[in-house]
């Protein structure tokens, strides 16, 4: 293994799960592919699923309601933001090495938390975005969203893993190509790694968790970029 440069303090992996799914739903995945000196955490969604389970907020990704978009995709980022901040005195996380991790619906509070405006440089030192969506009301001047967003520079430090399967029926390819898109336009030479896997639905394939894996050796285990 690399030896990492940080201190003894371990990172935080924060997880946040798809709708109609729980706190508990990610973490066998997860848990294996994690670096094992990692603090591993996964939050539940504050609203209840009208089909069981949990979510972040109303509708879907690629079909949100308008309260979702006004109100609730907002309050559930800034419960992970306020998460984040009490994290390292509640968990004895290192504060420069927050990870978060999402799919689905998990995934797209991902995406906007991470571009929303922080409390701190370096508060979160990278994400990764499973088969979820850039909303593009983000970058929409007069939304509630746009509101929010910070200045790309915020993402100067902060990794970034997307990915999405080719054949998701839930929240289409076109989502994820759309979301590199979006995030490539609005913070250029930001560490971005998109990877769509060509087979795969609405899912964490295994050539996605092999990639995620990488990644997490490179990122979170503290790695030199020579030993991907």
């Amino acid at each position: 293994a690399a030896t990492t440069s940080f201190g003894a303090a371990p990172a935080l992996i924060l997880l946040l799960h798809g709708t109609g799914d729980n706190e508990q739903g990610l973490l066998g995945a997860i848990g294996q592919l994690a670096p094992p000196d990692a603090v591993v955490v996964s939050l539940r969604g504050p609203l209840q699923a009208p089909f069981g389970g949990f979510r972040w907020f109303e509708g879907y990704s690629s079909a949100p309601e308008q309260i979702a978009l006004d109100k609730t995709v907002g309050s559930s980022s800034d419960a992970v933001l306020a998460f984040i901040e009490e994290a390292p005195a509640k968990f004895g996380i290192d504060p420069k090495r927050v990870f978060l991790l999402g799919f689905s619906q998990g995934a797209t509070l991902v995406w906007t938390t991470l571009l929303s405006r922080w409390s701190r440089p370096g508060l979160i030192a990278g994400g990764l975005t499973l088969s979820g969506r850039l909303f593009p009301e983000l970058m929409q001047a007069g939304t509630p969203l746009y509101a929010r967003l910070a200045d790309p520079t915020q993402l100067r430090d902060c990794a970034v893993f997307a990915s999405h399967g080719a054949q998701d029926s839930v929240t289409p390819v076109a989502i994820g190509r759309s979301n590199e898109r979006l995030f490539r336009d609005w913070a250029p030479g930001a560490d971005l790694i998109y990877k769509e896997d060509p087979v795969a639905g609405h899912e964490i394939s295994k050539a996605v968790a092999a990639s995620m894996s990488q990644w997490f050796r490179r990122y979170v285990s503290g790695a030199s970029k020579g030993d991907q």
